[in-house]
């Protein structure tokens, strides 16, 4: 395919549209009757039909429309658009990735064709489809407006003679801060390593033991305590220990 069919083929547009027709007698008679109920498809809406005027041979003001088209796609015509697109990207020679008007405005024309293919099959998902596109051309619009403001400014942030002293200082200060508390928790940290260490090695081995003794003595004075206490309970009321309390005499378990 040569350069020539290729400007041929951009003159005449990827998107399908029906033949032009003469509504001129149509729009008189709108005029005069103005029953329109207004109503419109998803492919109508989202591609309105072309209208226009000129002027005859006869000097007579015409009404033209062209309405977009509701044939279905077929295998050839999705081949040629994939074999067009294709040679589009060679004779641009555009770059496939970051921002690229010409890139853009090649896969504009292409998607419109595939949404209007989408439509004819499902209006619904065709209008979830355009909404989708719709948004991601806002947000490629709103990253190019970025892209232009940095290159002509050269600077995305402003110079720092114009920047208040006080954030200056608050910024620097909760640097020094934060910088305090990173040595705080790597310090903290290493104590941990370090007492998980001396655990594993044994040294807290004698400690343990202690304890152990210290629990082992405790428990067996408690049970001594608490015998001496049964045992009291049971002698007090008898004749042996009313006659130890009339001689002052103290009970030893012992």
């Amino acid at each position: 395919m040569n350069n020539n069919e290729l400007i041929a083929f951009l003159g005449k547009g990827v998107l399908k549209w029906n033949y032009v027709e003469d509504i001129t007698d149509i729009e008189e008679q709108k005029n005069d009757t103005e029953n329109d109920d207004g109503t419109k498809s998803i492919l109508e809406e989202i591609f309105p039909p072309r209208v226009w005027t000129r002027i005859d041979n006869n000097n007579k003001v015409i009404t033209l429309r062209q309405t977009i088209s509701r044939e279905p796609s077929n295998r050839d015509g999705v081949h040629k658009m994939i074999v067009m697109i294709n040679h589009l990207e060679q004779f641009y020679k555009f770059k496939k990735k970051g921002i690229c008007e010409t890139r853009n405005s090649v896969h504009n024309l292409f998607f419109d064709e595939v949404l209007r293919q989408v439509i004819i099959m499902d209006e619904d998902l065709g209008a979830i489809l355009y909404r989708i596109h719709s948004e991601f051309k806002n947000m490629i619009f709103i990253l190019k407006c970025m892209y232009d403001k940095a290159v002509v400014t050269n600077n995305l942030y402003p110079e720092s003679s114009n920047v208040n002293p006080k954030l200056v200082t608050d910024v620097e200060y909760l640097t020094r801060i934060n910088n305090e508390l990173k040595i705080k928790c790597r310090l903290s940290k290493q104590r941990h390593l370090n007492r998980l260490k001396k655990k594993e090695s044994g040294e807290d081995y004698k400690f343990l033991v202690l304890l152990k003794m210290k629990y082992k003595m405790l428990n067996n004075y408690i049970k001594r305590s608490t015998e001496q206490l049964k045992v009291s309970g049971l002698m007090e009321g008898t004749d042996e220990y009313d006659d130890a309390v009339d001689k002052d005499f103290l009970f030893d378990p012992k």
